[in-house]
């Protein structure tokens, strides 16, 4: 039976370098010592347990801040007319941004 060392049986080849504020690492560090694991470890469960598109997209932040701005128009406008009729302008807005968060997640 021959022998291999431990670096020609290695899974994980790619070393990643990377600058942490203070805080961050410390948060980090954090993590890995409550939950008994290193910080490299935390970082690969966070990579494999999460969602691919976990960082927004401009655009999409775009049209969810635009969205909301709407939102506030349309319900300052209603509370300072006590209009009823912009109930459904309201829920149609707010369904707008229900759509916008829906594609964040499943995108």
């Amino acid at each position: 039976m021959t022998h291999r060392s431990g670096s020609e049986v290695r899974v994980r080849t790619v070393v990643l370098p990377t600058r942490w504020a203070p805080a961050e690492y410390d948060l980090l560090q954090e993590i890995a010592k409550h939950s008994d694991i290193s910080t490299a470890e935390v970082l690969r469960r966070l990579v494999r347990q999460s969602h691919p598109q976990l960082i927004p997209s401009r655009q999409l932040v775009h049209d969810v801040r635009r969205i909301g701005q709407n939102i506030n128009q349309i319900a300052r406008h209603a509370n300072t007319a006590r209009s009823v009729e912009l109930v459904g302008e309201l829920q149609a807005a707010y369904a707008d941004l229900l759509d916008a968060i829906r594609r964040m997640l499943a995108s």
